[in-house]
């Protein structure tokens, strides 16, 4: 936000900001992947079980979102819940970084003050640009976490699936789901990101309120056209609480899940089951014909009618918004502190710079002496002999 205000000083200089280095929200968005997936791979794995059992020959264990985290805790401990996680989690890490990469790109290509739009800007060119790197991921991970209820053979360590997944499908098989993903994702980055950054900038003006009050604030001053000045009001960053990162991203992004749950519940069914439609394939036997969304969501709603497509809602928006709160609150604090320790090596060299200028000043002012002072005794005996004359 700015103010203008007439000048009667001499014009302010203006300091153009650049944006941040593409390596801040490529560290910030690896170090959000570490500590989110640490926190929402339990209930995501609890998710994924609760969508695939019960279809395409899978077992059914499960009755609810409470039992499945029960009886996976009794039965197979917490190894159960991070099942394949080490695995996954070097994958995560650059699929974050290519997400939050695109987030900036489409925050620097949209219009300034676009409001709305800058913010859908943002969220489809983060989807588009991560979602190819997701997707394999998405159906390795998922294939690893539902090894309990589907009985596949291989073994249950990603790089098991992501034999299984090749020798079945080929690469196309890392693709499976690939349109229905984005049909989940780019609504989902639509309804979440515009929400987001709109709660943001209520808390920032809110925020702002309360530091003029206490007349705390410190807005900048820059020359305008016509001598005018323009007082800014500091960067959004800069103002915003701490706690309002993980608030407003939980809210976001538990309102997008819910929205979107009935597409996740497919996009799962559709790459976990990719190769399925009732079972696995004889000995000897052609593999059964793979399964389209539409047919996913027929048979559901024939076996289970509109209920089908709300399983597992309940831990989807807890990983979604436990994950996004986590996810964001790393991101936006890293990218603060690396802003902070950038700005704080630009004063350092600015101050070193200034004491340099100040030492090379006071040498030439000795030197401008010292030469005054030579050329002062060069001059006497001249004028002393003419005297004498």
């Amino acid at each position: 936000m700015a103010r203008v205000a007439a000048s009667t000083s001499p014009p302010a200089v203006e300091v153009a900001v650049a944006p941040p280095p593409v390596w801040h929200s490529l560290a910030a968005g690896g170090a959000s992947a570490i500590v989110s997936r640490l926190v929402t791979y339990p209930p995501d794995t609890v998710k994924s079980r609760l969508q695939v059992q019960g279809s395409g020959g899978c077992a059914a264990l499960y009755t609810g979102t409470g039992h499945a985290f029960a009886k996976i805790a009794a039965q197979e401990g917490l190894r159960g819940f991070y099942r394949g996680f080490g695995g996954i989690l070097l994958t995560v890490i650059p699929a974050n970084m290519t997400y939050f990469s695109g987030y900036e790109l489409g925050k620097r290509v949209a219009p300034k003050d676009a409001g709305l739009l800058g913010d859908l800007t943002a969220a489809v060119t983060a989807q588009t640009v991560a979602g190819v790197v997701f997707c394999p991921i998405d159906i390795v991970k998922q294939r690893v976490q539902t090894q309990a209820v589907m009985a596949v053979e291989g073994g249950a360590s990603p790089l098991a699936a992501v034999r299984h997944v090749y020798a079945n499908a080929g690469v196309p098989g890392f693709f499976k789901g690939y349109i229905t993903m984005n049909a989940l994702w780019l609504p989902w980055n639509t309804i979440y990101l515009p929400l987001y950054e709109a709660a943001k900038r209520r808390i920032y003006h809110w925020q702002l309120d309360r530091l003029r009050a206490a007349g705390s604030i410190h807005p900048g001053v820059s020359q305008g056209p016509g001598g005018m000045r323009i007082i800014s009001d500091p960067p959004m960053l800069q103002v915003l609480p701490i706690w309002s990162f993980p608030l407003c991203s939980a809210l976001s992004s538990a309102t997008a899940s819910i929205a979107t749950h009935p597409i996740d519940v497919v996009k799962t069914r559709l790459q976990v089951l990719s190769n399925r439609s009732g079972g696995a394939a004889a000995p000897g036997e052609a593999p059964p014909p793979r399964l389209t969304a539409w047919q996913v969501c027929r048979q559901l709603y024939v076996a289970e009618g509109l209920r089908g497509f709300s399983r597992g809602l309940g831990a989807r928006v807890a990983t979604m918004s436990t994950g996004s709160a986590v996810t964001w609150l790393t991101y936006e604090s890293v990218k603060r502190w690396l802003a902070r320790r950038a700005a704080a090596e630009e004063g350092d060299v600015a101050a070193a710079a200034g004491g340099a200028a100040a030492v090379a000043g006071a040498a030439e002012r000795s030197a401008a002496a010292a030469a005054g002072d030579s050329a002062a005794g060069d001059a006497l005996p001249v004028r002393h002999k003419a005297e004498a004359s």
